[in-house]
Order: C-alpha cells, then sequence, then structure tokens
C-alpha cells in the first residue's frame, strides 16, 4: 500500500514500448529528429496555437529554465507558498534566473489570492530600486495541496499580471490530473487564460524521466535553446524524450492515466473519512490527498503496511497520500480492509 508519491510508480508500458521502437536505427541528434518535429506539431494541435517545445528530464529544470527566460536577475517570481519551486527545488530558480527573488503569495487551498497578488506586487514596485522587480507569477496545476485552478481563477490572475507587465509560468508536474477535473481543453487551462509557459509534466504521469517546457508566448523562446545547452539539458538522444510524450498523447494515455489516479485518490479520501478522528484538510480535485490523522491512528496504518507522508510539522498531524496511474484498486480494497478494524 504505497501512497508516498506518484514518483515511486513504474514507467508506463506503453512508454517503454515507444521508447523500444525508437531505438533503431541512427537520426538526427539534439531534437532535431524527426520524433521531436512529430510532436512539436502534436502539441501544436492539442493546444491549438503555435507553440514552441524544449526537452529537460526533471520537473526542477524544467520549472528553472522557464523561469529563467521570464525574470532578470533584478527581478521577483510570486509564487505560494507550498510551491515545488519555493518548498523543495534548492534555489534552483534563484539559481538559473542568476539570483531572482522568490516571493510567496498566501491563498486558501493551495492557490494564490488575487487581493494578496495585488498588495503584494504593489508594496514591491513602491519600493524600486529597493527591492526586486515584481516580473513574474508562477501558478502549479494541479496545486502541491491537491486542487486545482479553474480557469476563471487563472483569468483572474492574468488580469492582474497584465495591469502590472508580469509574464506566467504553469508548473504543470501534474497538469494531466488537472485536465481531467476541469474537462477543459488544454488552451483553455493555458495561453488563452493568460499563461505564457507551460512545464508539462510527463515523469508523474507514466513517463521515465521526460519533462517538456512549452512556450506559447514566442518573445520569451529568443536564446532559449542557449539556456537548456548551458544547463546540461540539451539530450542528444533527444528522439527517446520525444517518443515518450507521444506515446502519452497517443490515443489520450496522458488523461487516461491521469482518470485512474484521480479517481483511486477519490476512493482513498472516501475510505479515510471512516476513520474516526480524521478530516481532510484540503478538497480532492487530482491526485493527491491531504489528511488529518491522529498520531496513533497514524501509526497504525504505518503497522499495517501502509506508505505515505508527514506534511509539515510533525505536531500537526497532517499526512499526504498520493494514487498515481498505476495504482492498483486492491490496495485500496486492503487499506478499507484495514480501516474496517478500527
Amino acid at each position: 500500500m504505497n501512497f508516498k508519491s506518484d514518483n515511486t510508480a513504474s514507467v508506463c508500458p506503453e512508454i517503454l514500448e515507444a521508447i523500444c521502437e525508437a531505438n533503431h536505427g541512427h537520426t538526427a541528434s539534439y531534437s532535431n529528429d524527426d520524433y521531436t518535429k512529430r510532436l512539436q506539431k502534436k502539441v501544436d494541435e492539442i493546444f491549438e496555437t503555435q507553440t514552441s517545445i524544449f526537452f529537460t528530464n526533471t520537473g526542477t529544470a524544467a520549472n528553472s529554465l522557464a523561469l529563467s527566460a521570464l525574470a532578470p536577475s533584478y527581478g521577483s517570481i510570486f509564487c505560494h507558498p507550498e510551491a515545488h519551486i519555493q518548498t523543495d527545488e534548492c534555489n534552483a530558480p534563484e539559481f538559473f534566473t542568476k539570483g531572482a527573488k522568490l516571493l510567496t503569495v498566501e491563498g486558501d487551498n493551495g492557490k494564490i489570492s488575487p487581493n494578496e497578488l495585488v498588495n503584494k506586487i504593489e508594496f514591491y514596485r513602491s519600493m524600486r530600486p529597493h527591492m526586486a522587480n515584481p516580473c513574474a507569477l508562477s501558478l502549479t496545476q494541479a496545486t502541491e495541496c491537491g486542487t486545482v485552478y479553474y480557469p476563471d481563477e487563472i483569468k483572474a490572475l492574468a488580469d492582474i499580471t497584465k495591469t502590472y507587465d508580469l509574464s506566467i509560468h504553469m508548473d504543470g508536474a501534474r497538469f494531466a490530473n488537472a485536465a481531467m477535473t476541469l474537462g477543459q481543453s488544454p488552451a483553455d487551462m493555458t495561453w488563452r487564460s493568460g499563461v505564457d509557459v507551460l512545464c508539462f509534466g510527463g515523469t508523474k504521469n507514466g513517463a521515465l524521466m521526460a519533462e517538456m517546457i512549452i512556450f506559447f508566448n514566442q518573445k520569451y523562446t529568443r536564446d532559449f535553446d542557449y539556456r537548456i545547452k548551458q544547463a546540461g539539458q540539451l539530450m542528444s538522444k533527444g528522439r527517446f524524450l520525444a517518443t515518450q510524450f507521444l506515446a502519452l498523447f497517443q490515443d489520450s494515455l496522458w488523461l487516461h492515466n491521469a482518470n485512474h489516479s484521480n479517481q483511486m485518490a477519490k476512493r482513498l479520501e472516501e475510505a479515510l473519512r471512516k476513520i474516526p478522528g480524521v478530516f481532510i484538510v484540503n478538497p480532492v480535485e487530482a491526485n493527491e490527498v491531504f489528511a488529518f490523522i491522529p498520531a496513533a491512528t497514524a501509526g497504525a496504518l504505518y503497522d499495517k503496511g501502509a506508505t505515505f507522508y508527514a506534511w509539515g510539522p510533525s505536531d500537526q498531524n497532517i499526512y499526504r497520500f498520493v494514487t498515481s496511474w498505476m495504482m492498483d484498486p486492491m490496495e485500496i480494497a486492503e487499506l478499507e480492509a484495514i480501516i474496517d478494524t478500527f
């Protein structure tokens, strides 16, 4: 019963098959191959606009490099306090932007408050040139709290960024999960709502170390190939990354995988609600469940073989459960059987 992370899941068999199929003969290197060209056309089709795509093998590299194109060293990037770039990326955004400052903006359920954003922008702009100049807003979709931004929420934030001339970056490590929940087109979830660049997650959705940066606003792609190369993220055998995304997009596998993990999360939520003294902390809108669980009960679950993470200070008794594309319903059933004994 492994509920630690969707990173613990194996690689989707369709992706392994696609990698093997691509593993024949010679082809152009450094993403000049036919696989990447086909993928570029497919991404343009899915997002209903002209895009520019680049590969990395980690989400940290994708987020940090994308942000480096949006913010200068004297700039600032607004994000939620729970954002991955703030809590889990070892100052990589600051490193790749050569000094841009991350500034947090509060908001319920992992989502940035528009009013708080306006207050922060105006305060930092009023302190020119002594404080970092607001340059970008980073949104996480789905959020680190397991919730999703609805298009109207993104549009409200985008209206603010347009007023103050900020760009928008979207960390889409779990973009597929959000897409399944919203039932909206990828275009409506991104550029039509004001997003300039999306880091499209593959790894958490069944891929093997494959992330994709998708630029909708072409002005930020200038010299981005140099940034990718300098960061050691220009893959010589780019076909093996491109073919993974082609496999995910084939017959909407990316959405099928996300739907399964989302459904498993809802079932998990229902099971956890049955435990005495437990309550769900955030709305379950993707594939993460955050729950308050009395310490003794959490310990009993651990003892019975369930694995999950403590979230935040240990005395808060908040725990995170994550489901994946390959979650076996029998694991949920096993947990349900344990819960029935409480």
